[in-house]
C-alpha cells in the first residue's frame, strides 16, 4: 500500500497567487487566486469575449526571496496581453515594487522608484484611501505582493493602488512646493 499524504500532492501543484484584469482604461485589478476561476473548457467562450472587449484576464505567479518577499512575477495571459495591458500590468509592479515581469516573450526590468503616496477609491461605498506614508505599509505591500485588494469599510473589491500626483500650486516649482510641504510638516510636528 502506497502512503501518499493529501498535502504532499498540492505541494506539487503550481497555482497561481492571483487572477488579473487589466480594463480599457488601464486600471488594474487583482484578486486572490482560487481554483473555482475558470481558465480553460467551457471558459474559453468567456475568455475570447473578454479579449474582444478589450480587457485582459491573467494569472499571476509571485517569486519571492529568502524573506518571503516578493520579488518578480510571472503572467500568464488567457485574454488580452496587448502591449497596452503588459504597460499596465509593468506600472502596477513598478509601484508595488517588483524588481522583474516576466511575459511568456518578454522580461521586463524594472527600476525600483521612490516609494510615496498611493491612492485607490473602492468600487462599493466610493471611498478614497490614500496611503503610503510608512515603511508599515510599503513592508506589507511587499510581503503580500499586493495593494490591499479589499475595502476595510464595506469589503468591496478596491482596484490596484497608483501614486497619488500632488497639485502643482500656480507658479511655484517643484523645489518651492516641497519646502512648503516640509514647512507643513515641521510646523504639525510641533
Amino acid at each position: 500500500m502506497f502512503d501518499i499524504d493529501a498535502d504532499d500532492l498540492r505541494s506539487d501543484v503550481d497555482e497561481p497567487d492571483f487572477r488579473a484584469t487589466v480594463q480599457r482604461s488601464g486600471a488594474v485589478r487583482l484578486v486572490y487566486w482560487g481554483p473555482w476561476l475558470q481558465s480553460t473548457g467551457p471558459a474559453y467562450t468567456l475568455l475570447a469575449s473578454r479579449d474582444r472587449a478589450g480587457v485582459a484576464v491573467a494569472d499571476l505567479r509571485v517569486v519571492r526571496d529568502d524573506e518571503g518577499m516578493a520579488t518578480d512575477v510571472i503572467v500568464a495571459f488567457h485574454s488580452g496581453g496587448t502591449d497596452a495591458h503588459r504597460a499596465a500590468l509593468v506600472g502596477w509592479a513598478r509601484d508595488a515594487g517588483y524588481g522583474r515581469v516576466w511575459f511568456e516573450r518578454e522580461v521586463a526590468d524594472l527600476e525600483p522608484t521612490e516609494h510615496g503616496l498611493v491612492g485607490t477609491r473602492c468600487t462599493g461605498c466610493g471611498e478614497r484611501f490614500v496611503d503610503g506614508r510608512s515603511s508599515h505599509f510599503w513592508k506589507h505591500v511587499r510581503a503580500a505582493g499586493v495593494f490591499p485588494v479589499a475595502c476595510s469599510l464595506c469589503g468591496s473589491d478596491l482596484p490596484q493602488w497608483t501614486p497619488v500626483q500632488r497639485k502643482q500650486a500656480p507658479g511655484r516649482t517643484q523645489a518651492g512646493q516641497r519646502k512648503a510641504l516640509a514647512d507643513r510638516e515641521h510646523a504639525r510636528r510641533r
